[in-house]
């Protein structure tokens, strides 16, 4: 064999070896949030943009703050990777731990588009106000440490405030 095929089956073995990557950035516009989780779903993310880091415990979920331009700037991660192949959802706070709840009926159909109020339990004036999607998910709500959050509904709201009023 001669050098130049010896050299060309090394650099087949290397790129096979190093496997592929994918690079992405994603434009998203919510309202008022600057914080995403992105979850790539078992495609480790080699390189993360500026103001994104992992979270805690996993190689392929990563938190960050939207650009300017609203973009999550360039992710590269192992493997090919589509559209599909990732989740990427707004956030209240840059936090490892976080949750969110889908309204329901009360027959446990999902309840779209329904008002809501998320509170930390930890940090009771930590609250978020907002209305589910269209799936009947919320926010997903983002805690320092790990905390129960509550979640209450505008007549609650209401009737608290009246209950705290003396009314």
């Amino acid at each position: 064999m001669n050098t130049l095929m010896k050299c060309l089956y090394l650099i087949a073995a290397l790129l096979f070896l190093s496997g592929c990557t994918s690079s992405v950035n994603v434009h998203k516009e919510w309202r008022g949030i600057k914080y995403y989780r992105i979850d790539f779903s078992g495609h480790e993310i080699k390189k993360l943009p500026q103001g994104a880091r992992l979270v805690k415990g996993k190689k392929d979920v990563a938190i960050g703050v939207l650009d300017s331009n609203g973009n999550t700037g360039e992710f590269v991660v192992s493997g090919q990777v589509t559209d599909n192949d990732y989740i990427v959802e707004p956030m209240w706070h840059f936090y490892d731990y976080s949750g969110r709840f889908t309204t329901t009926s009360r027959d446990g159909k999902v309840n779209p588009f329904i008002t809501y109020k998320i509170i930390n339990q930890c940090q009771p004036d930590d609250t978020y106000t907002g209305v589910s999607d269209s799936q009947g998910k919320t926010i997903l709500f983002a805690t320092e440490k790990p905390c129960e959050l509550k979640i209450t509904f505008p007549r609650e709201i209401h009737r608290d405030e009246q209950s705290e009023n003396g009314h």
